[in-house]
């Protein structure tokens, strides 16, 4: 019987002492992240400390925050206008009146007479945004007629961040060199001619940068508009009698356009004539010697 049960315990001990050791293995591995120790002398746990890490990237995905540049664009529109042909002129005038009432920029503005009464216009200005469509409205308005209208659009992120972090970084410059020229210590005049070469470039790249970041932002800040004026004639039967009308209205022009030619033409040849008339004898003369006959000796 002893040897029996010596040999059922025995198994039972083991199992016993194998199921008290698993708890005491799990709560060392676990208790020693615990007392662990930061660099900053504070306790450390490692599991709040993996789930920040994975947290973080999550709450800035939550906050809405994009590295994305905003958008600066550059817009620009045409507009193609037809009216009554003699009237061209004074549409135009009354267009400019009103952009200068509405506070815009003129860049350019060109008036053409084609034939007769028939003119052809242009003018380029820049605008406000929010007086752009006052501005359509007054140039769209009767006897005009907009027989074609286009839009273009242009971002200007891209170079506007860029020419901002080039002034930013030059702006920095300059003043590490103003500091170098003012502080104390020993230097050479060749170093300090030296630094105030540097600051004299770096200045100049600054004023380049902000005259083209200015253009930039009007550019984004201001609605170009170009505006092309035609007046064209009516037509009889499917005809364009024009021409002929306007031939017959500058008959005196052309006239006296006529006899301004003969005059310009006489007064270039007078300074010739006597030698050309010298010539012509020149050759009549060598022609009769040449058909007179020799005597006989």
């Amino acid at each position: 019987m002893t040897g029996l049960m010596r040999r059922a315990i025995l198994p039972l001990l083991v199992l016993c002492l194998a199921a008290c050791g698993e708890p005491l293995a799990e709560r060392g591995t676990f208790s020693e992240p615990e007392v662990d120790e930061s660099p900053y002398g504070l306790r450390a746990n490692f599991v709040p400390a993996v789930w920040d890490r994975r947290s973080a990237p999550m709450e800035e995905m939550q906050s809405g925050e994009t590295s994305s540049a905003p958008k600066r664009i550059a817009r620009s529109y045409s507009f193609y206008l037809s009216m009554p042909a003699g009237q061209v002129p004074a549409i135009q005038k009354r267009h400019l009146e009103e952009c200068q009432r509405l506070k815009c920029t003129i860049i350019e503005t060109t008036l053409a007479r084609e034939i007769g009464d028939r003119f052809e216009g242009r003018a380029s200005i820049r605008i406000a945004p929010e007086a752009f469509d006052a501005f359509v409205k007054i140039i769209s308005s009767p006897p005009v007629e907009v027989i074609r209208r286009s839009e273009e659009t242009e971002d200007k992120a891209v170079p506007m961040l860029q020419l901002e972090k080039l002034l930013e970084s030059k702006a920095a410059l300059r003043e590490r060199f103003k500091t170098m020229l003012t502080a104390p210590g020993t230097r050479t005049v060749a170093d300090l001619v030296a630094i105030e070469k540097e600051l004299a470039q770096v200045q100049n790249d600054i004023e380049t940068a902000q005259a083209e970041y200015d253009y930039l932002r009007t550019v984004t800040e201001t609605v170009k508009v170009f505006v092309s004026y035609s007046g064209p004639v009516a037509q009889v039967g499917g005809m364009d009698f024009s021409p002929i009308s306007y031939a017959l209205g500058s008959i005196n022009d052309t006239l006296a356009s006529s006899v301004a030619g003969l005059i310009v033409f006489v007064a270039a040849a007078l300074p010739w004539i006597p030698l050309v008339a010298l010539l012509i004898w020149l050759i009549r003369v060598l022609w009769r010697r040449w058909r007179t006959p020799r005597k006989a000796v």
